[in-house]
């Protein structure tokens, strides 16, 4: 269940990225732009986090996974508008369906995994914001070989809806303990970062978090454009590529999660994969038209695995650390930080490339931040050890 509205929320934010070569043109505006509407989206999925505590405890964990879902939907489905407007109103709706999707799964998952197996658990729902995107990066050009893409985002908000009624059973079993008396207030909506804050050990991984965000983002909104632009690859063998690295980044979580639960510190871990990004940047930036297919695909592939890998566990470890009945809560606070990291990363790539007109150092300055981070973090980790 949480995977499914995972990846059906990470499919829909990556949509406008995965149009923007096509769609951009017939908007009246610059590919490049796209940046901006994903912080633009993932500014209201911060908003939607912050609340989204106060609807988990009146219509329960399941009701708030419904109502996701149907945004995605309605929000997809006005892509059709096929105006400027219309994306805007597509990236609100869809920006405030992602951010219920975190809090609301850690409320359920924590409840039902064992501590043994946490990081795992997590990991394995994380899986859904990789599998997500690579759907759309496999799906989206296959429908923009037969249709308009204004068509293709009305197929992808019908689809969409479907799965209301799949997660409807679990409504019986995740909210029963809703309380349809709990007063939505705006004046709480800074309570949860309040939280993260006044706790150290949080507010280290939301920071890290923040970088890591960033990173990741920045890499898959720009990277199609990179391997189309300046690469000169074609639009499906672009896809081809984005889904690699989307899919070792599903291989991967998973695998983190074990890792975390039976051999390394979650923290040491969630350092050096924010070393291996800072590599795997600086590889990025020396790819030249030149560079052979295979070589781009196992340097996506490890950046994939590194870049969107952390999620699952860094979010167990959060759950480990937050409060007694506050898992809720604080995952909301934390995502403020981490989805801050989406939002300033895309612009500043974008701000980078529109001074220089270089992809190349957009890659190297996103390569030193989560090398430093992930330094801080891992030797901090066994430090505290």
């Amino acid at each position: 269940m949480a995977l499914a509205v995972q990846s059906l929320t990470s499919m829909a934010m990556l949509v406008p990225t995965v149009l923007a070569p096509v769609a951009a043109p017939e908007l009246g505006v610059q590919a490049s732009r796209i940046g901006l509407l994903v912080a633009f989206n993932y500014f209201i999925a911060i908003v939607s986090g912050l609340m989204c505590n106060a609807l988990i405890a009146r219509f329960g964990p399941v009701r708030v996974f419904q109502f996701a879902i149907a945004l995605v939907a309605v929000g997809l489905a006005s892509g059709f508008g096929g105006n400027l407007a219309v994306v805007f109103v597509l990236g609100a709706f869809v920006g405030t369906a992602t951010g219920f999707v975190n809090p609301a799964s850690s409320t359920v998952l924590h409840q039902v995994s064992p501590p043994q197996y946490r990081s795992l658990i997590f990991s394995i729902k994380q899986t859904g914001v990789p599998l997500g995107s690579a759907i759309a990066s496999l799906i989206i050009p296959a429908l923009l070989l037969y249709m308009h893409w204004r068509y293709a985002v009305l197929v992808l908000g019908v689809a969409s809806a479907f799965l209301l009624a799949a997660v409807a059973p679990f409504r019986s079993t995740y909210d029963r303990d809703r309380n349809p008396r709990q007063r939505i207030r705006l004046s709480n909506i800074g309570a949860p970062v309040a939280e993260v804050w006044s706790r150290p050990d949080l507010l280290t991984l939301a920071l890290t978090s923040a970088v890591y965000s960033a990173v990741q983002v920045s890499l898959f909104t720009y990277l199609m454009l990179y391997l189309i632009v300046d690469l000169g690859h074609t639009l499906v063998l672009a896809g081809l590529v984005f889904a690699v690295a989307q899919a070792m980044g599903i291989v991967s979580r998973p695998a983190w999660g074990v890792v975390a639960d039976r051999i390394q510190a979650p923290r040491q871990l969630l350092g050096g994969l924010g070393i291996a990004m800072g590599f795997c940047g600086v590889g990025a930036a020396l790819l030249t038209p030149a560079s052979p297919l295979a070589a781009i695909v196992a340097l996506c592939a490890v950046y994939g695995a590194s870049a969107v890998g952390w999620n699952g566990v860094y979010l167990a470890e959060v759950a480990r650390i937050a409060p007694p009945g506050k898992v809720g809560v604080v995952t909301g606070g934390v995502m403020l930080f981490t989805f801050s990291g989406a939002i300033i990363g895309p612009p500043a790539f974008g701000a980078i490339l529109g001074l220089t007109g270089s992809y190349a150092l957009g890659f190297l300055f996103f390569a030193l931040l989560p090398f430093v981070m992930g330094l801080k973090l891992a030797f901090s980790a066994r430090t505290a050890a």
